[in-house]
């Protein structure tokens, strides 16, 4: 069954680009529509309860969370498969999903805020410790699966979660030099990353003048913080 497919988008969005990897790499034809999240229009807010995207509107249907739109288009188009089999493996890649969300994303965002602020000393400093703690949990996880991928052999819905991210900080470790250089200390998430971002479908996904948005979008919410 062909399902008509709209994913609503904030056109520099992380959580927004994991999902327009796995279409990709799905084959499934899609549109995009942005929004404003300064300026969310009331029809949104009618079909996205927490008020962020992304959204999928399958048949008008609203889904919405990227882990969940993520299992759904999986499920949607079997092939290629991009979970394991195994229930243990589909826990486990999930229960990563979820150390990105909660950990991952988190301190990563605070990082690059930290860079882009150009804040100093223990404000720079601890943001930059999390992520390097956090990436390093990566790197141990990324050894015993042997790679290339997170999970081994095969792309994986882990990678579609991870791969927005990482191409983001790779940006970021550009804007400063020294200590914010964390790739470089951590080979097995380096090679993954390169890995990741080479691939067609990462590569198609990435928004237009995602480096200067990026940054634009930190200078100004670290402006913000020192005005308040």
């Amino acid at each position: 069954m062909t399902h008509r497919l709209k994913l609503v988008s904030f056109d520099i969005c992380p959580y927004v680009e994991r999902s327009r990897i796995v279409l990709l790499e799905k084959g499934l034809p899609h549109d995009v529509e942005f929004i404003d999240l300064a300026n969310k229009p009331a029809w949104f807010l009618d079909i996205s309860p927490m008020g962020r995207v992304p959204v999928l509107l399958a048949d008008d249907r609203p889904i919405f969370e990227s882990m969940v739109i993520n299992e759904f288009l999986n499920e949607l188009q079997p092939e290629p498969r991009l979970f394991p089999l195994d229930a243990v493996s589909r826990a486990e890649g999930r229960g990563w999903i979820v150390f990105a969300n909660d950990v991952v994303m988190p301190t990563g965002g605070a990082a690059m805020l930290a860079i882009a602020g150009g804040a100093q000393g223990d404000a720079r400093a601890k943001p930059l410790a999390a992520l390097s703690d956090a990436l390093g949990k990566l790197e141990r996880q990324l050894t015993r699966s042997g790679g290339p991928f997170f999970l081994g052999k095969e792309f994986s819905l882990v990678d579609a979660s991870y791969a927005p991210f990482l191409r983001r900080w790779r940006n970021a470790e550009g804007w400063s030099a020294g200590e914010a250089r964390l790739l470089a200390r951590l080979p097995k998430v380096s090679a993954w990353t390169e890995t990741l971002l080479s691939r067609p479908s990462v590569k198609a996904a990435e928004p237009a003048d995602l480096d200067a948005k990026s940054r634009r979008f930190y200078e100004q919410r670290a402006a913000k913080a020192r005005a308040s």
